[in-house]
């Protein structure tokens, strides 16, 4: 029996095709399933209710307690689900473990996964998904071959421990798009040195799946950012004697490996890979231009990349070309009226983008249907060829710093471009903003983004007003949010205290203990004089102002 492994830590929204021959362990989503459980998440809860109270066991506590409430609300969306999910990875992933946890993403407690020697250090530490690693590893003494799949560096600390793990008599492989584009470093570490680089390896045919208890999905087929997909019309045949210049090779889909990238195909090349079958993912920015084209070729869901919109042109991250505004926000329209989806993700800290333009992005008419979040602009190693835009006479690239052996990108100087200093203070700023229009994604999973709030795309007229809450209208807890008591405040105080979180706003404030057991059960419309009777009339619509200002409630419209 041969193995395909998915270890720890991915996007478990995902699952693989499994290939014709192989079984698949997919420690990933295992993990994320055991720890999500009513069961598994009480029971954590309950251990840190009942051990030693420190800062540290409180934070963890009330973010368990805050993702068992939302879990168990009947009207939970599919947001709320992932985002308490996301809540209790980072509970569990506390000091002594070495990895700290996201729904998207993992930090080691001291060093980074760019640096091999910090991977090799964090191995022999505890980590949040052991368990379900080491029920992975049972299964490798029996098996004909065990092949690791590495699609990022977050996997990676998981995966050295399985190799590690797996007997010296059982071969082993690693495939996927990072391990081959890191193989000579990681062959260095001890665990990879006897292990083969599988890098003639189709690259795994991914389908969204909603997560137990978690709103039905699509199945879409799903294209990861890696494949680095761009959706382009089919050539113009060529008249009698015409020569081609400047044209675009065709795509070979059956030669398409872990070394390769999609690049740009057109929809009949699309539906031979998806085997017609309706499918989502990202693309590059330009593939809007052709709207019909993405329509053919099955598209449900389009995930875009931009860094900025300014003078009438929209930025495109990895090509750095502009694009012209107005024939993007035609595609766009095109698409939402056929019902596509068209989500982007502002990438922060581009070459000559400085924070001007970033305002004036801000500030710009809606021409997504929704912006998932903010990301930091990363110039990929990968990218060795200098005939991109941003390669420029004004701009210098730099290699990283030396330890980093497991670098993904380099860094660079550029006039009118955010400092590193600046970068996480501007975007942390950027999407508290955004917030404030409309929900971000809660990580940059698949699942997140076929559902979300949409914006209204800009209109020649006025559009008809819509019906707003009043301010005396019925309340309820926002959607996001949980009133927890605590058996001790956040600093470790020994006394009862009350806490409202919202996952979504990431917002923590205290609440009065008369008030909070009375909306801790607010998840059903209702009047606040009917919930907060005890508040003079004169104070409680100012109390609601402040608390629906704070995500702690929100109004309904009446």
């Amino acid at each position: 029996m041969k193995l395909l492994v998915l270890p720890p830590h991915r996007d478990v929204t995902l699952v693989p095709d499994v290939p014709e021959g192989w079984h698949l362990v997919d420690a990933a989503r295992d993990f994320c399933l055991r720890v999500s459980t009513d069961a598994s998440v009480a029971e954590a809860a309950d251990a840190r209710e009942r051990g030693p109270v420190t800062a540290q066991s409180m934070r963890e506590l009330l973010l368990l307690r805050a993702a068992q409430a939302l879990m168990q609300r009947e009207d939970a969306t599919g947001h709320t689900g992932l985002r308490a999910l996301g809540a209790v990875l980072t509970a569990l992933s506390g000091p002594p473990s070495g990895v700290r946890l996201r729904l998207d993403d993992i930090e080691l407690e001291n060093g980074t996964t760019e640096r091999s020697q910090d991977v090799l250090r964090v191995v022999s530490q505890p980590a949040p998904y052991s368990e379900d690693l080491a029920r992975a590893a049972e299964r490798f003494a029996s098996a004909e071959r065990v092949r690791l799949w590495l699609d990022r560096d977050l996997q990676l600390p998981a995966a050295a421990w399985l190799a590690r793990a797996c007997p010296l008599e059982v071969p082993l492989e690693v495939a996927g798009p990072f391990a081959v584009a890191h193989r000579k470093v990681l062959a260095r570490m001890p665990m990879f040195q006897r292990a083969e680089f599988v890098e003639a390896s189709t690259p795994l045919r991914w389908r969204v799946a909603p997560l137990p208890g978690g709103p039905d999905l699509e199945p879409l087929y799903w294209i990861p950012e890696a494949l680095e997909l761009t959706v382009i019309p089919p050539p113009t045949p060529l008249a009698p004697g015409e020569l081609m210049l400047d044209g675009v090779d065709p795509v070979d889909l059956g030669a398409v490996t872990t070394r390769k990238v999609l690049g740009s195909c057109t929809a009949e090349e699309l539906r031979t890979l998806t085997g017609g079958a309706p499918w989502g993912g990202h693309v590059g920015l330009e593939s809007v231009l052709h709207a019909e084209v993405l329509l053919e070729s099955g598209c449900r869901v389009a995930v875009v990349g931009f860094c900025s919109i300014s003078g009438g042109t929209v930025l495109e991250p990895t090509s750095g070309y502009r694009l012209d505004t107005a024939r993007l926000l035609q595609g766009a329209r095109r698409l939402r009226d056929a019902g596509v989806r068209l989500v982007a993700e502002w990438w922060v800290g581009a070459p000559g983008v400085d924070e001007a333009e970033l305002e004036e992005t801000l500030a710009a008419p809606p021409l997504f249907e929704h912006v998932a979040g903010v990301r930091p602009f990363h110039w990929g190693l990968e990218r060795p060829d200098l005939d991109r835009q941003f390669r420029r006479s004004w701009i210098q690239p730099k290699s990283p710093p030396a330890d980093r052996d497991l670098a993904r990108s380099r860094p660079f100087d550029a006039p009118n471009t955010l400092s590193g200093s600046r970068l996480s203070e501007v975007m942390e700023s950027l999407s508290q903003r955004l917030l404030r229009r409309a929900p971000l994604n809660p990580g940059r999973v698949a699942a997140a983004c076929l559902r979300g709030p949409s914006a209204p795309l800009p209109v020649s007229q006025e559009a008809a007003p819509q019906e707003v809450p009043t301010a005396r209208g019925p309340i309820r807890l926002d959607a996001d949010c949980a009133l927890v008591q605590l058996p001790a405040t956040l600093d470790g105080t020994p006394r009862p205290a009350w806490y409202a979180a919202n996952l979504r706003t990431g917002a923590v404030l205290a609440m009065d203990a008369r008030l909070a057991p009375g909306l801790s059960g607010l998840t059903r419309p209702a009047l606040a004089a009917d919930v907060l009777g005890a508040v003079p009339e004169a104070q409680r619509e100012k109390l609601v102002d402040t608390l629906v200002a704070k995500a702690v409630l929100t109004r309904v419209r009446g």
